[in-house]
C-alpha cells in the first residue's frame, strides 16, 4: 500500500454493541474519524458468526492442546517426577509440569475429544469454524481492512481477573476469531478511556500484513 492509497475499511458492528464499554466505543469511533480524514472509506459490516467465535475457540484450541501435550508424561518429554509407580509418574509429572490454566485446557480438551462428545463438540466446532472463515473471506471480497476493538473493556489491573477464568476468556472475544481464521491482525493504540488504554484491532487478508503496518503507521503519524 502506498501512502496515497485509499482503502475500504469495514468496522465489525457485532463488536460495537452495548456489550462493549462506552469508553471503548468512543475511542474506536475517534480512530474511525481519523481514518475518514485520511480519505479512507469506512462502513459498518456484519460478521454474524462473531458471537460464536469464543465458544468455537475454547473447544478447538483446548482439544489441540490436549492432543499436543499428551506426550508430556515425564518419560520422554516434560518434567520427570521422582515416582515409584507408573501411575505416580504420569500423575505427578503432569501435575508439576503445568500451570493451572494449562491443566484446565488439557481437561477441557480431553473432554471434548472423548468418546461420545467428539461429534457433539469438536466436530461441530470445526464446522462452525469453517462458516466463520467463509464470512471473513466474503467481507474481504469488498473490503481491504476490517476493524474492531481488541477487547470489550479497557485494560484491567494486573491479577484482577486471575481467579475468574470466565472473565479472562471473555476478554478474548474479539481476537480469537482472527486466530481461528488464520489471518493477520494488528493491535494498535486507540487512546484512553478513564485513563486506561484502548486497543484497536486492524485485520487483513492472508499475506497482507504489510497493508496493516502501512495503515497503522499512517494513522499514528496523523495522530501525533
Amino acid at each position: 500500500m502506498q501512502k496515497t492509497d485509499k482503502l475500504k475499511i469495514g468496522v465489525i458492528g457485532d463488536f460495537m454493541t452495548e456489550a462493549t464499554d462506552e469508553g471503548v466505543r468512543s475511542s474506536i469511533n475517534a480512530y474511525i474519524e481519523t481514518l475518514k480524514q485520511l480519505g479512507h472509506q469506512v462502513d459498518e459490516v456484519s460478521l454474524p458468526m462473531a458471537k460464536y467465535s469464543l465458544p468455537i475457540y475454547y473447544i478447538v484450541v483446548p482439544a489441540e492442546i490436549a492432543s499436543n501435550l499428551a506426550r508430556y508424561d515425564g518419560v520422554r518429554y516434560g518434567k520427570r517426577s521422582d515416582a515409584q509407580t507408573i501411575e505416580e509418574l504420569y500423575g505427578e509429572s503432569r501435575d508439576a509440569g503445568f500451570v493451572t490454566e494449562s491443566k484446565r485446557r488439557i481437561l477441557i480438551g480431553n473432554y471434548v475429544l472423548s468418546s461420545g462428545y467428539y461429534d457433539a463438540y469438536y466436530q461441530k466446532a470445526q464446522q462452525a469454524r469453517t462458516l466463520l472463515i467463509e464470512e471473513f473471506d466474503a467481507l474481504f471480497q469488498s473490503y481491504d481492512i476490517l476493524l474492531s476493538p481488541v477487547t470489550p473493556t479497557t485494560a484491567f489491573k494486573f491479577g484482577q481477573n486471575t481467579d475468574d477464568p470466565i472473565k479472562m476468556y471473555m476478554s478474548d472475544a474479539m481476537t480469537v476469531g482472527v486466530s481461528l481464521a488464520g489471518i493477520p491482525a494488528l493491535s494498535v493504540p486507540g487512546g484512553l478511556s478513564d485513563g486506561l488504554p484502548v486497543g484497536v484491532q486492524l485485520i487483513a487478508q492472508k499475506k497482507n500484513d504489510a497493508v496493516l503496518f502501512a495503515l497503522a503507521k499512517t494513522v499514528e503519524k496523523e495522530q501525533a
